[in-house]
């Protein structure tokens, strides 16, 4: 052996026994309990700034102002029949009826910027579950353990949701973890909590319950297996069938996203999947959901597939996400990946136990394998997270002029007028009755849509970037012609106001 040999030898024993050591004051109880918080405490740091930063730039859009005006109508004793929806309950939706009690919380709370916490807040919580679930279920070692928060606290799936605006379906990703974690060791009275959460943040994550009372059954948990498949399925089909047609005036709302297997009655789009096996296969399997599929299994290095069992739960509901027609970009889709992170993590925590051996009372893992999770799951976070260092996120945040004057023009606003705004300005004026998405998209301007049931208009220039100047002029004369006054002008930013020449505003009774 030469003297090179001889040293790496002894720095790798070296480097063994500092581990050693390390692993052994980390594997007591109270580095044990206090370890998952830690964790929690810092990627909620993280993913609160990111999300604040993104919020202060004005990058949230109409998604963010629906949701914080369905609020703002909750708390103030309204139905959340939101006029971004065109008068739709925001409800009829997702049936997300922890809507409710989180009004509660936004009454008292600023609306947007509590939406932002509450949602950083629980995906970071999903930590302590899954921390749980590795180390007193699977018995891995803090190594591996720690391996896999992060992997799940860079997991680019988690980020995007925590950067698409606010879905209230977040709160299951720590309810199923937890779930998985309470049925697993028999903790029925936090696992029925868990359930209860699930359901409430969105209504077909009923599927999703079913799914995992069929891996209690499979666990030799007969009895809470059957149960808790029993409440999933009769959850999604009473939200189906009664809760949301009863919010969408008698029509389920998502007909249209399965209109390739029938349309009229949910049952025509079970029939028409039954049916039509091969145009679903062929859907679920082209090639965008295929990637789609491979970046949630990538980063872990395609570790689930080993414990198949954990991840079949979610099959069901996230095909049905997959074969939807629904607005396409990683952050229109984020929320669909809600039960999907739940189950994949799940999934690797197990597999990961398989791949190793049993020391004592502690599963020991490869350090091989660990580092090399640890790896890939940070090159996809560079490759594919919303917050990804090629988008700089450290420089997020950062007010220019523009900025500047969309707050100027919001502030012009009266707390009780009727508005139509460009998608940035919608967020910092949402707390009113009537609000109205400025549609820009066209090649040219439409005077009489902007001022259709409103008293004033805020256009910003940088929401039409298919108008060239000719248009941009050609609009604002065409709202002076028919009576209405421009009353500010900065950075692109022009605020309109009714004037006393225009016809006045005709606000639709609720029966018409």
């Amino acid at each position: 052996m030469t003297d090179t040999d001889s040293t790496v030898v002894h720095w790798r024993k070296r480097l063994d026994s500092s581990m050693l050591r390390w692993q052994a004051r980390v594997e007591t109880a109270g580095a044990d309990n206090a370890l998952p918080w830690l964790y929690a405490t810092v990627l909620f740091v993280v993913l609160l700034l990111l999300a604040l930063a993104r919020s202060r730039m004005l990058e949230a859009g109409t998604g963010l102002a629906t949701v914080s005006q369905s609020l703002w109508l909750i708390g103030e004793g309204f139905k959340p029949e939101s006029s971004l929806l065109d008068g739709a309950n925001y409800l009829a939706r997702q049936g997300s009826m922890i809507m409710y009690p989180l009004a509660l919380t936004t009454k008292i709370l600023p609306t947007v910027t509590t939406l932002l916490v509450v949602q950083s807040m629980a995906l970071a919580v999903g930590v302590v579950p899954l921390w749980r679930l590795a180390r007193r279920v699977a018995k891995l070692r803090v190594g591996a353990s720690t391996a896999i928060v992060f992997a799940y606290g860079v997991y680019s799936s988690v980020h995007n949701i925590n950067l698409a605006d606010f879905h209230p379906e977040v709160f299951a990703v720590p309810a199923l973890l937890g779930a998985v974690l309470f049925g697993l060791r028999e903790k029925w009275v936090r696992f029925s909590l868990m359930i209860v959460i699930i359901l409430a943040s969105r209504a077909d994550l009923g599927l999703a319950v079913a799914g995992l009372g069929i891996l209690l059954l499979v666990e030799r948990n007969r009895k809470a297996g059957v149960f808790t498949a029993l409440v999933g399925v009769a959850w999604t089909v009473t939200a189906i069938f009664l809760l949301q047609p009863a919010y969408a005036g008698g029509d389920f709302p998502h007909l249209g996203s399965f209109a390739a297997y029938g349309d009229g009655h949910p049952l025509d789009v079970v029939a028409g999947i039954i049916t039509q096996p091969f145009d679903f296969l062929g859907d679920l399997l082209s090639q965008r959901n295929f990637r789609t599929m491979v970046g949630l299994l990538a980063p872990l290095l395609f570790l689930p597939v080993v414990a198949p069992r954990y991840l079949l739960p979610v099959v069901p509901l996230y095909s049905l996400y997959l074969v939807a027609d629904v607005t396409e970009g990683t952050l229109n889709e984020a929320q669909q990946s809600v039960p999907v992170v739940a189950f994949v993590f799940v999934a690797t925590v197990f597999a990961i136990q398989r791949t190793g051996t049993v020391l004592v009372e502690r599963v020991n893992v490869d350090r091989r394998i660990i580092w090399a999770l640890v790896f890939t799951a940070s090159v996809f976070f560079v490759v594919d997270s919303g917050s990804s260092p090629y988008e700089e996120p450290w420089a997020w945040g950062r007010r220019d002029l523009v900025d500047e004057a969309r707050l100027d023009a919001a502030d012009l606003l009266p707390d009780d007028a009727a508005v139509r705004a460009s998608p940035r300005v919608l967020p910092l004026i949402s707390e009113r009755e009537r609000l109205f998405a400025l549609d820009t998209t066209g090649p040219e301007g439409e005077e009489e849509a902007a001022v259709d049931r409103v008293d004033w208009v805020v256009f910003d220039v940088a929401s039409a970037p298919q108008w060239d100047n000719l248009t941009i002029q050609q609009f604002d004369l065409g709202l002076g012609r028919i009576g209405w006054d421009r009353v500010f002008e900065s950075e692109g930013v022009f605020v309109y106001q009714r004037g006393d020449e225009a016809p006045p505003t005709v606000v639709a009774s609720p029966d018409s």
